[in-house]
């Protein structure tokens, strides 16, 4: 059963579980928690736990070119095995294979809803986020956006250790 937004593993019914819900997240900064609408269904086979859905959110994330604050809508499916910490906790060393790659580890008999909710959503947040795919950022000099029009800075600043360059081009 979830309670407080975990899952206990030694009560999934044989028939699965499946809900419907909105949960707080804290994502991109801790002490913000975004609102995130969950759609999970959960199956045991064994000891084994497959759990697939869906999340929708939006965030608010900075442009990495004009460093404004935009919202970003986030839609994303995942379907995920869990397994026992424990029958990996007398090996060494493992070599992480293809077919692995979608496994993740509950111990004590618990899965968190609110990590693997926030593991998923973090990994479809793109590293360099834009406002639009047309963004100008902003003047490397001055600091004034380009989206708001251009700047009156020179453009043309040559590299000291690259201008012998330029007398080869006369």
């Amino acid at each position: 059963m979830v309670f407080d937004m975990q899952i206990i593993v030694s009560e999934i019914p044989d028939n699965g579980l499946e809900y419907e819900l909105d949960i707080p997240v804290a994502l991109l900064n801790e002490a913000v928690r975004n609102t995130v609408h969950v759609y999970i269904e959960i199956q045991k086979f064994g000891d084994k736990v497959l759990v697939k859905g869906n999340a929708k959110t939006k965030l608010q994330v900075a442009c990495s070119r004009c460093l404004k604050e935009s919202p970003y809508p986030l839609d994303i499916s995942f379907d995920i095995e869990y397994i026992p910490l424990a029958e990996f906790s007398d090996i060494d060393e493992h070599e992480l294979r293809k077919t692995e790659l979608d496994i993740s580890f509950y111990k004590d008999d618990e899965i968190s809803i609110e990590e693997l909710i926030k593991e998923q959503l973090l990994l479809a947040v793109p590293m360099k986020p834009l406002c639009s795919p047309d963004c100008k950022g902003i003047c490397p000099e001055c600091g004034k956006d380009l989206n708001d029009g251009a700047c009156e800075c020179k453009t043309e600043k040559i590299d000291p250790r690259l201008a012998v360059l330029k007398k080869l081009k006369k």
